[in-house]
């Protein structure tokens, strides 16, 4: 049973620790000039300024599993977050 605790343990102490340094992987540094046609987005989620992401976008999945990093005030990304889902 000890054994049982230990490992389940070690399992959740590895996947927070995995769950974190995968979330800071994806940082925007620059913004996709060009619109994306609505049509081909997936998903998005809001990256907000944190010591390790220097800007505020959007960040939106395509359906060919594409990151595209988008400007938040720009018109068409307002446009695509009312259609779109968000990740939370």
């Amino acid at each position: 049973m000890e054994k049982q605790v230990v490992c389940v343990s070690l399992l959740l102490v590895l996947l927070v620790a995995l769950s974190e340094s995968s979330a800071a992987k994806i940082c925007s540094t620059q913004y996709q000039e060009n619109p994306i046609p609505i049509k081909w987005l997936k998903y998005y989620i809001n990256q907000e300024i944190t010591d390790f992401c220097n800007i505020k976008a959007t960040i939106f999945l395509t359906m060919k599993s594409k990151l595209v990093c988008a400007d938040p005030d720009a018109d068409w990304v307002k446009r695509a977050k009312e259609t779109v889902p968000q990740i939370r």
